[in-house]
């Protein structure tokens, strides 16, 4: 019998290090929430065909306030608004819509804010997937809401946010009705304020509103894995931090819009 040679001290000390850095930075825990506490925003369990998800209901002019106390006006539509390249094109019972996403169309969606402007009593819906297994309902819930607007408003959604949606619904065998109206304001702003910022970015063009930097906001290159984390381990204090970066998204969309109008046609009026 052959007698077992120790591993030199220095080759057992590299191998442990290149265990190390293979598996990553041990992940902690995120801290739990108090007793009573809540890992989400208030809201609901609501259902549909494709089953259960969380919905979050908020009206828009309880969420002014928290956006640097912004008031808006608008008088009744249909409105006119310059499209870019498809020219003039009339807004009617508009959605505005934003999706959290994490990654490309191979990935899942988990949290979608809707907004219909012009009922009067205006609430801004987020549907959100607790785990990976509900994300059929909430493109259910978010496909559902969108094919019954009358015009969709979007920011990139031409070119990211609806052929995004379309390959989950496809992935989850749910039928996507066709978009007629679909207003992207990532082209519309573009056209309408050439050279006069840096970039299109949304949250560049907010200035147009407040000169400051959003407070409370997280990156949304961390969001993400942000809802990875959550999915894991239940809870994580910094997800109230995407569900008002995706409000404010939606909030956002209606002030450009009212303000292109405004610019437009002298028939509205931003404050």
């Amino acid at each position: 019998m052959i007698p077992r040679m120790s591993e030199p001290k220095e080759h057992s000390l590299h191998r442990r290090l290149s265990e190390l850095i293979r598996r990553g930075p041990e992940e902690r825990p995120s801290p739990r929430p108090g007793p009573g506490a809540s890992p989400l925003p208030a809201g609901v369990e609501a259902e549909n065909e494709r089953g259960p998800y969380y919905l979050i209901e908020r009206s828009l002019e309880s969420l002014l306030p928290e956006e640097e106390r912004a008031t808006l006006r608008s008088s009744p539509g249909p409105w006119k608004v310059e499209g870019g390249a498809e020219g003039e094109m009339t807004v009617r019972d508009p959605v505005f819509f934003d999706l959290e996403t994490t990654g490309f169309s191979s990935c899942p969606l988990f949290l979608a804010a809707t907004l219909r402007l012009g009922e009067g009593d205006e609430a801004i819906r987020q549907v959100f997937a607790r785990d990976y297994a509900e994300e059929a309902a909430v493109v259910a819930a978010v496909v559902e809401e969108l094919g019954s607007a009358g015009t969709i408003v979007s920011f990139n959604g031409k070119s990211y946010d609806i052929p995004f949606l379309r390959q989950r619904a496809a992935v989850h065998h749910i039928p996507f009705p066709a978009v007629d109206e679909h207003v992207d304001l990532l082209h519309v702003c573009r056209r309408a304020w050439k050279g006069r910022f840096p970039d299109f970015r949304l949250q560049t063009l907010e200035r147009l509103f407040t000169p400051d930097e959003r407070s409370g906001d997280i990156p949304g290159a961390e969001i993400p894995e942000l809802y990875h984390r959550f999915v894991r381990q239940g809870y994580d204090p910094r997800l109230n931090n995407v569900f008002r970066h995706n409000r404010r998204d939606v909030v956002t969309l209606v002030r450009l819009l009212l303000l292109l109008l405004g610019e437009d046609s002298g028939r509205r009026e931003i404050r």
